[in-house]
């Protein structure tokens, strides 16, 4: 809807590492273009914040940052493997403000969710492989998408080197 707007995704872990260098600088350039870098956009995605636990200083700064975004009516977007409520030594002015916010836990994907993601990526790969290996693959692998597209290419490069024909039985192996 805006291409124009200016997006920034890093993880957790890039912003206090980008903090931790500009604070070591001691250039007060450098604190203000970091301080730009994340304030001056329209949308921010920071990927694992319970990676900010036990971090007081970066806490600190991104609270600030958190402020600035929000009272500029900007998009903020955080992910975290965990409701918010069970991260620790999280600043309590830090875990109000997420609490501000839609929270959404999203939950494993159902088999036929698993199942229509297999089939895209298949389709993405220029493959195709029968209904029986997609089943048996969609049923098994339920933790997590990037695990159920492991498999894929798991037996998918298995049945490649061999030269075997991809079976149930070698999807089973």
């Amino acid at each position: 809807h805006n291409p124009n707007a200016k997006v920034l995704y890093v993880t957790s872990e890039t912003f206090t590492n980008e903090l931790i260098n500009v604070i070591r600088n001691e250039n007060q350039n450098a604190v203000m273009e970091f301080r730009n870098k994340y304030r001056n956009i329209d949308v921010l995605l920071i990927d694992d914040i319970h990676f900010f636990q036990n971090k007081d200083g970066t806490q600190e700064e991104l609270f600030h940052t958190f402020n600035a975004l929000y009272d500029s009516f900007k998009q903020i977007v955080f992910t975290c493997d965990r409701p918010v409520s069970e991260l620790v030594n999280l600043a309590d002015r830090l875990r109000s403000r997420f609490g501000r916010g839609l929270n959404v836990d999203l939950s494993l994907p159902s088999y036929e969710t698993r199942r229509a993601i297999l089939e895209k990526k298949l389709v993405s790969m220029g493959m195709q492989i029968s209904n029986d290996v997609i089943d048996y693959i969609a049923q098994n692998v339920a933790s997590n998408i990037r695990d159920l597209e492991a498999a894929l290419t798991r037996i998918t490069a298995y049945s490649d080197i061999t030269g075997k024909e991809l079976t149930l039985e070698i999807a089973q192996q």
